[in-house]
């Protein structure tokens, strides 16, 4: 799954525009509205069924009222199904990402997140730490 997880992020980032069957062809997800959570701003989807290496999937879409262009993706992942580390995602999208390091206020188990700007918004790699530094979250941020 590893390498195919990022061949999928990079499938879905070259799909206009991101839709809840992309996402849902693509990682093997089934997504439903999350009501309590839907807003005049947004609508909120989450997957009901996914594979073991994914723990959740949120999709959040703008609605009517929103001032934003695109939905946000988010993939929370288990890393030890994943086992995917830095240097595969730089191999795979570029070894020039910004690095976005957790402050001294943010728990000390807060990510560290490898930012590749895009034309259309930005694509997030989240990475545990201290010990393992896998790869735990993805955020397809589609706000251009």
């Amino acid at each position: 799954m590893s390498s195919d997880l990022l061949d999928s992020v990079a499938e879905l980032c070259a799909r206009r525009p991101l839709d809840q069957n992309a996402v849902e062809d693509l990682f093997d997800v089934a997504l439903r509205q999350d009501e309590s959570n839907t807003n005049p701003y947004i609508t909120k989807l989450l997957a009901f069924r996914r594979p073991p290496e994914i723990k959740a999937v949120e999709v959040r879409v703008p609605a009517a009222q929103a001032t934003r262009k695109g939905p946000i993706v988010i993939l929370d992942l288990d890393p030890e199904h994943v086992q995917l580390g830095q240097a595969q995602v730089k191999a795979r999208f570029g070894d020039k990402p910004t690095l976005d390091v957790p402050t001294p206020r943010q728990p000390p188990d807060s990510p560290i997140y490898l930012n590749y700007k895009q034309s259309w918004g930005t694509l997030r790699f989240g990475f545990a730490r201290p010990k393992t530094e896998l790869l735990t979250t993805i955020v397809v941020d589609a706000d251009k």
